[in-house]
């Protein structure tokens, strides 16, 4: 397995070969960062004026799969200390994250905390790496994987634990919203879930230009809730990347590929990637709500008119592992899916 980036990057001068990605894949030309990436206030969501959150927030999944979220209830003291916490374990000794270094993809506990470098395609491979480190670990409802999760910091567990049960809350919320939106019955998507935190350490990099924090993907789980502070978020938008300019105290969501699938196509997930800097870490914590078993479209999109476009598919037998695998590129990784016309 590949060191982790952040116990050494700090004395680099130059990136190693093993860093540098291929040159059709480099950000190498300018790229325009904009502030038109809708904004739904979710303070609104509750009142007189929800038809208008339910009407922007589709439009938003329909026109972009990325927007900001504001007035969402999420204490900003917790967010804060979240972050906070996040990166005083990416600063902790090489030797204490060692316990959490394993390799991912051999791991038969998917629920335990896992931390490794690059991706979860090339950690461990010869291939190009991404100038990134990763921890990522299950956050349930019930509770009892916390015991799997660091104990360093000291107070890991109850911050995490408390910021966990927050963004479940507010991606209920947001699935609410889209389910009204599509004109699903209220409670679809108030089925068991699955929830994981992924959290990205981006070290300041010697030479943005020769590689990236992460290539371009699409997310493979329903919704995914981003916190982040320096800007480095860039999203493909009619065929050209664009960057997301972080709002203080906002969440960027976006949506991933099952969404695609229980919209029969309405909606579409929208390839990301992020940009190294010369001067500052970036740190970004990333809720992922998960499909907990079988992903189809819903039956109330599918009719005469508008037969499925797309298998019935259990997410994490069927699904994930094609999307782990070399083959799977953006929307590509729904191929094998697909209902031939």
């Amino acid at each position: 397995m590949a060191e982790l980036l952040s116990n050494w990057s700090s004395t680099l001068e130059a990136v190693p070969p093993s860093h540098c990605i291929p040159v059709h894949e480099r950000p190498s030309d300018p790229v325009e960062i904009v502030d038109s990436i809708p904004v739904i206030d979710l303070g609104k969501a509750n009142g007189e004026e929800r038809s208008a959150v339910v009407k922007d927030l589709l439009k938003a999944f329909e026109e972009y799969g990325f927007f900001q979220i504001i007035n969402h209830g999420v204490p900003v003291d917790l967010m804060d200390e979240a972050m906070k916490v996040y990166k005083e374990f990416f600063s902790l000794p090489a030797e204490e994250k060692a316990e959490y270094a394993k390799d991912a993809a051999n791991d038969t506990n998917r629920g335990a905390a896992t931390l490794y470098s690059s991706s979860a395609k090339h950690y461990d491979s010869e291939e190009h790496r991404y100038w990134r480190d990763v921890l990522e670990h299950s956050c349930n409802l019930d509770g009892k994987d916390k015991k799997t999760w660091p104990s360093n910091p000291p107070r890991y567990r109850e911050v995490i634990g408390a910021y966990g049960d927050e963004l479940r809350r507010v991606s209920k919320v947001i699935l609410g919203l889209l389910a009204e939106g599509l004109g699903l019955e209220a409670g679809f998507f108030d089925k068991e879930l699955g929830q994981r935190m992924l959290v990205n350490h981006y070290p300041a990099c010697p030479d943005p230009s020769l590689t990236l924090g992460v290539g371009g993907h699409c997310d493979p789980n329903l919704i995914t809730i981003i916190q982040q502070e320096v800007y480095g978020l860039q999203i493909l938008k009619d065929d050209k990347w664009i960057g997301v300019q972080p709002i203080r105290n906002a969440f960027v969501v976006n949506s991933g590929l099952p969404i695609t699938v229980v919209s029969n196509g309405k909606l579409t997930s929208v390839a990301h990637r992020v940009v190294t800097n010369t001067t500052h870490s970036r740190t970004s914590i990333g809720t992922f709500i998960c499909p907990h078993d079988i992903v189809e479209p819903a039956k109330a999109l599918v009719g005469p008119e508008n037969p499925p476009q797309f298998k019935s598919f259990n997410w994490g037998i069927d699904f994930m592992p094609h999307y782990l695998s070399k083959k799977s590129v953006y929307h590509a990784s729904l191929e094998p899916f697909k209902i031939d016309a």
